[in-house]
């Protein structure tokens, strides 16, 4: 299922989530600052889920034959890069806009962008199917690395509840939401664009 006609309600549930992150956020409001993140997470999630699942089915495998690993990782990797541009603008948004303080908001807000950025690149990139970037080889790579930042974001949120920072009385608070719901994002998506990747890799050897 192509992204792009669900993409106006997407970007307006994202963005909606992001106003009322920062707006709870802001009136000090934990679980509801927390409700707005879950939903930022589950939105994406969803979206990644009904754009990828109909490639997993034998029986739509005539609907999707023209669905390369290529078209599949780039729609994914379009997911991914909006949950590390959302993330950084709520980093922004919080610790710029509101009396909320924690002296790294704005350097992690900067960090996240930077790789929202890089995806932006990249998706130009793998856009022309002739580019050195859209080679199966370098999609294979680019699936690899897929994985294995699935798993370091598995163990960082571990590490994160293990530690009792969710709970956290100082300004991080609020990144630390934003940590726990962007990554748990991205590792789905993550996963996601390895199950189609694999799916795909192996109908087309058969």
């Amino acid at each position: 299922m192509p992204l792009r006609p669900s993409l106006p309600w997407l970007l307006t549930t994202l963005a909606a989530a992001l106003v009322a992150m920062t707006l709870a956020a802001g009136a000090i409001r934990k679980a509801e600052s927390a409700l707005a993140a879950a939903v930022f997470a589950i939105v994406l999630v969803v979206a990644a889920v009904r754009t990828n699942s109909p490639l997993w089915r034998r029986s739509s495998e005539a609907a999707v034959a023209d669905v390369t690993p290529r078209h599949a990782l780039r729609q994914t990797a379009q997911l991914i890069m909006l949950a590390y541009l959302w993330c950084a603008l709520a980093f922004y948004a919080i610790y710029i806009g509101t009396h909320v303080r924690w002296q790294h908001g704005w350097e992690y807000g900067s960090a996240l962008m930077l790789i929202a950025l890089a995806h932006v690149f990249y998706l130009w990139r793998i856009a022309d199917p002739n580019d050195s970037f859209a080679t199966p080889s370098a999609i294979a790579r680019a699936v690899r690395l897929a994985f294995l930042q699935a798993v370091a974001i598995a163990c960082g949120l571990i590490w994160l509840i293990g530690s009792g920072k969710l709970s956290s009385l100082k300004g991080d608070w609020a990144a630390n939401q934003l940590f726990l719901a962007g990554g748990f994002a991205i590792m789905c998506l993550s996963m996601i664009m390895i199950k189609s990747y694999t799916v795909l890799t192996e109908r087309r050897t058969r």
